[in-house]
């Protein structure tokens, strides 16, 4: 792309809405040389930043290297997807949906069990029998314990939406490209948590979005991103080889962008330990945006 990479990203603007001067964006196409490689960047918005209501450590690094990424590969990217974490107030792992006995609702990080729903310690007010059942089934099949989260991600607020800066890379790599960047929204299932980008933590049906696991596999290379690490792109990770795995799906290489992506603290550690034993199985590469493509 045409200029520095600071026409397109203020550093020091991270979270706040600039314009872009479009004007000096030049487009061109480049389908002949293309390499099958796609960019996915997860839940980067303006709730997971630093200074927002469910901050990730390191955001700020976080986002500005992704964006550097795209800036220093916009050639050699094909596609880019950005995954949308979307949500509603009143959500199973919102403090909204549960009550004590004395009428009060869960504080944030909050961690209800099967256990505590049985001793009376929580009651769902709504959907109590499907709530019950999400609980057990969290735990029976080795699924994170529902934690209630702080509110985030709110359809239509200013924390839903994608970092400023951010978006101001992906616009001007779609002009230079004349390819639009792809959104795809998740987490509006009023019983469920949605880390991963292909369906819920656990579910009675089958929600799987088929489709989507049919386009990603159209390509090569995967390159990932976003936060945060211990969840929504751990959890988006499981998710991409294991549904390569069983449609027999072994032509690609997926690379996780160690320095595009921060667990939440607390678990730092069983994610590494997960993610390296993902790498030992899977096609996984864990380095950084260094990475030359």
């Amino acid at each position: 792309m045409k200029g520095s990479f600071e026409n397109w990203f203020q550093k020091d603007k991270v979270g706040q809405v600039t314009p872009l001067a479009i004007d000096k964006i030049g487009g061109k196409r480049d389908s002949a040389n293309k390499k099958d490689i796609l960019l996915l960047g997860i839940d980067f918005q303006n709730d997971f930043l630093e200074n927002g209501s469910l901050p990730v450590p390191n955001s700020f690094s976080d986002v500005k290297n992704f964006a550097r990424f795209i800036y220093e590969n916009a050639d050699a990217i094909d596609d880019i997807y950005m995954s949308l974490d979307t949500h509603t107030t009143n959500q199973i792992f919102h403090s909204t949906w549960w009550v004590n006995s004395e009428g009060e609702h869960p504080k944030p990080y909050t961690i209800i069990t099967s256990k505590d729903i049985e001793n009376t310690i929580w009651k769902p007010v709504y959907y109590e029998k499907e709530s019950i059942e999400y609980v057990k089934g969290l735990e029976s099949s080795g699924k994170k314990q529902l934690m209630i989260w702080p509110f985030h991600c709110l359809q239509g607020s200013f924390g839903a939406s994608l970092e400023p800066q951010l978006s101001n890379v992906l616009l001007a790599y779609s002009l230079y490209k004349e390819r639009d960047v792809r959104y795809v929204t998740k987490g509006l299932n009023p019983i469920s948590e949605m880390y991963g980008i292909f369906k819920p933590e656990y579910s009675r049906e089958d929600s799987t979005n088929e489709q989507f696991i049919q386009d990603l596999s159209k390509y090569k290379q995967i390159i990932i991103g976003g936060e945060a690490k211990s969840h929504c792109v751990l959890e988006s990770v499981k998710q991409i080889v294991e549904s390569f795995e069983s449609i027999n799906h072994k032509d690609y290489t997926l690379y996780l962008l160690e320095d595009c992506t921060t667990s939440i603290p607390g678990f730092e550690e069983e994610t590494d330990k997960e993610l390296r034993q993902l790498a030992e199985k899977y096609p996984i590469i864990l380095t950084d945006s260094s990475l030359k493509l």
